[in-house]
Order: C-alpha cells, then sequence, then structure tokens
C-alpha cells in the first residue's frame, strides 16, 4: 500500500514537470522577445538613415571633384548649383564633347540642405573656386533631421566631408642652398594674393542692427548676422526689442538651441543661442511677435 502510495505521488510530480509553461511564462518571453526586436529594428532605421545620408554627400562630393577636373581639363567653368535643399545641378562635360551639359540629381530620400543657404560653387580654369567672387571655404551641412554632415569646399578647390583633410608626414626639409647647387636666386615667383581659408559666410550684419513691421508692430534686433562655434564650443546673444510688450517666439533648426524659445518682449530681451552638434554653416532663426511682424537672424556656426 505504501509503495503504491508512492508509486503515485512520482506519477504526479512527473505529470507535473512535463505539463509545459504557464501563460504568464509565455507572456513574458513574447515580451521579452518584442522589446529585443524593437531595439533591433530602432538600430537598423537609424543605420539605413546614416547611410542615406553618406551616400547623398560622396555622390555630391564626387561631382564636386568631378567637376573641378573638368574645368581644369577644359580650361573653362564648371559648377555645381543647388536648386533647392534636395536636387542639385551639376554643369561640366559628362560626354567628352569639349561642351558642358547640366545634369539635375537628387538627395535619397529623407535628406536635404541642413543649413538655410544653398550653396552655388563654380570652378574657374585653374580647379579654384569663383563662389562668391572670393577664395574662402564655402561650408554647408546635409542631414537627414537625426544626423548629418558637413562639406567644405576651399578656395583652392579642395573637396572635404567633415574635415577629413590628409595629414602630411612629418619630414625635416633641407632648406641649405649652396652657389654649388645650380640655382638661379633671381629667380621670383610672380602672385600677390594669399590663402584665404575664412568661411564664405555672410558676417555683414554682425553688430549691425535690423528692423521690420510696420511702426505699431516693429520688431527690432541688435544684430542680424552672429557667429557661434559647433557642439557647444561658444554662445551668442541676440537682443529683441519691440514698442510695446510683445510675445516673440524663435523658430530655428534642430542643431540649435535657442533659450528661451519665447517670451514677452518690450524694450529688449536677449536669447542665447548654441550649436548641439557638429554641423556648421549658416543657419536661420526667426523671431516673430505676436502681432505679426518677423525678423531672420543669420547664425554661422563655425568650428
Amino acid at each position: 500500500m505504501r509503495r503504491k502510495i508512492v508509486e503515485e505521488l512520482t506519477t504526479e510530480k512527473r505529470a507535473g514537470d512535463n505539463r509545459g509553461a504557464s501563460i504568464v511564462e509565455l507572456i513574458i518571453v513574447v515580451m521579452v522577445i518584442g522589446v529585443m526586436s524593437a531595439f533591433a529594428l530602432i538600430q537598423v532605421q537609424s543605420a539605413r538613415t546614416n547611410i542615406r545620408v553618406q551616400n547623398s554627400v560622396r555622390q555630391l562630393s564626387s561631382y564636386m571633384e568631378k567637376a573641378r577636373v573638368d574645368a581644369v581639363r577644359r580650361h573653362d567653368s564648371s559648377s555645381v548649383t543647388f536648386t533647392s535643399p534636395t536636387t542639385y545641378t551639376v554643369k561640366m562635360d559628362f560626354n567628352n564633347s569639349g561642351l558642358p551639359v547640366t545634369r539635375t540629381f537628387n538627395f535619397q530620400d529623407g535628406v536635404k540642405l541642413a543649413s538655410s543657404d544653398l550653396p552655388n560653387v563654380t570652378f574657374n580654369w585653374r580647379g579654384r573656386t569663383v563662389s562668391s567672387g572670393s577664395s574662402c571655404v564655402t561650408t554647408f551641412s546635409v542631414s537627414d533631421g537625426k544626423s548629418g554632415l558637413s562639406v567644405d569646399v576651399s578656395g583652392s578647390g579642395d573637396v572635404t566631408v567633415e574635415n577629413q583633410q590628409p595629414s602630411l608626414p612629418n619630414v625635416t626639409y633641407n632648406n641649405t642652398v649652396t652657389s654649388s647647387d645650380g640655382i638661379n636666386g633671381r629667380a621670383v615667383v610672380g602672385g600677390t594674393d594669399a590663402p584665404d581659408n575664412t568661411p564664405c559666410m555672410d558676417l555683414s550684419g554682425g553688430g549691425i542692427g535690423g528692423d521690420s513691421g510696420p511702426p505699431a508692430c516693429a520688431i527690432h534686433v541688435n544684430s542680424t548676422s552672429i557667429v557661434v562655434k559647433k557642439n557647444g564650443g561658444s554662445t551668442g546673444s541676440v537682443l529683441v526689442s519691440m514698442n510695446a510688450a510683445k510675445l516673440v517666439v524663435a523658430s530655428f533648426p534642430s542643431n540649435l538651441i535657442v533659450s528661451p524659445a519665447s517670451q514677452t518682449v518690450s524694450m529688449g530681451s536677449n536669447y542665447s543661442i548654441t550649436s548641439k552638434n557638429t554641423l556648421r554653416g549658416p543657419f536661420n532663426v526667426t523671431f516673430t511677435s505676436q502681432c505679426g511682424s518677423s525678423i531672420v537672424v543669420k547664425v554661422n556656426v563655425t568650428n
């Protein structure tokens, strides 16, 4: 009898051990799988958007380099001109016919210019840029709203992405020249132009005030252009004034921080502006008053 009872208890225990997972356990497993899948999906989507930005910038910089080489080869000019934040045209000899033609290219889906100005880069027969009539550096940013890359086109025509200039080797040069080296000491290299690596940004409004709107709703800023360093390197400020106390709201791109974003303005109130990532170039901040007037301040983000 006792043996029979022991056998029955053992059978019941085995049956309990083989009954499988409970509903609660299944729900926990499904939830864990769901969370892991969600994180994986987010990572995949982020990687895809980054690839779209990189591919778009890679194609753009490639055509800029080709346009530069084409200008030198034909002893003429070539250009890359943006017609919208997502579209640009390339004017160069695509068919090796000796004559330039214009073709239109688009960024990939979701990618566009982050900076406010539409770049226009023209290369002359020496491969140098003639944009803006100077030899400064044209800087602009391309982004998908989350990540982005900055592009620099120097006055000498060099195109770089995110300041990835090649590093020169540390070589010691022998500058000692003797009379027996067969070098004509009277040789003079002509030319007076010094290289200019300053940004091609409109700094004309720096420290110059601006007004907008009718007298009853006039809005005033103490400077229509300011300069800040990227990634929080420096903070700029704009003083906004109204004839009567009005609410003024700031509109700005996602790579900038404007504090406060809105406040009641009368005789003069400060707005501080900071860059929160590495995107560089000109960006617009618009101050709009409660009565409808608005004014734009250009924020030039540099290194």
